[in-house]
């Protein structure tokens, strides 16, 4: 009885372990692309960060755009990856302190608020695309100074290190910060990526090839 105790729970276990979620490990700074554009850009990974934000420019609704290109050109369009030299880090802090949040709608949640929007998101080597998005909901956030902001929040589909990861993202005033791209806990917990403090782009590739159709096989 007792052998047949061991051997269930032995089976249990490694049933259990089966079924763990992958782990995957990657650096604070890893290279990212805005799908399916494979725009590219510099991420920062931090778990200590609730949601995930993107720097992006708030346009007129006459920019508005019905359709992406597919993921087919994604790579045709997309800027090359860059060397890791090329990246380094500048003097601009990483993240806005929660209170000096620049603002991208400098209003109140009381007015109406558009159902779709459009912004243009800027990769590193200056390859603009025009994106426009139904709006998922709105975050109001206060100002130190008094009055209040809010931001759309958008559903975006991303590749960062290699691994595709899908969810909200805070449409943000990024620009004096040193990542366009802050990639937070709602999307890296769903994606099972752990961040190594101590190294920096431990994918060299921001997204695994993409096959076009007209490509042969191997």
């Amino acid at each position: 009885m007792l052998g047949q105790s061991i051997l269930i729970s032995l089976a249990m276990s490694l049933s259990g372990a089966s079924e763990a979620p992958e782990i995957h490990t990657r650096g604070w700074l890893e290279h990212a692309r805005v799908m399916p554009n494979g725009l590219l850009m510099r991420a920062k990974l931090d778990s200590g960060a609730k949601t995930t934000s993107i720097h992006a420019e708030i346009l007129p609704p006459e920019y508005a755009i019905d359709a992406s290109p597919s993921e087919e050109s994604a790579l045709l369009i997309g800027d090359a990856e860059l060397d890791d030299e090329d990246m380094a880090e500048g003097d601009a802090p990483d993240d806005p302190p929660a209170d000096e949040i620049a603002p991208i709608f400098d209003t109140s949640m009381e007015d109406p608020m558009p159902e779709t929007i459009t912004f243009k998101l800027t990769s590193r080597r200056g390859r603009e695309v025009i994106y426009t998005e139904p709006v998922v909901r709105w975050v109001s956030i206060r100002r130190r100074g008094g009055g209040t902001i809010v931001r759309p929040v958008v559903n975006m589909d991303l590749c960062i290190g290699g691994i595709r990861l899908k969810g909200e993202v805070n449409l943000a005033d990024r620009s004096g910060f040193n990542y366009p791209l802050l990639v937070g806990r709602n999307m890296l917990s769903d994606a099972g990526i752990a961040i190594d403090s101590r190294t920096i782009f431990a994918a060299r590739k921001a997204c695994p090839p993409i096959r076009l159709k007209t490509d042969p096989p191997e």
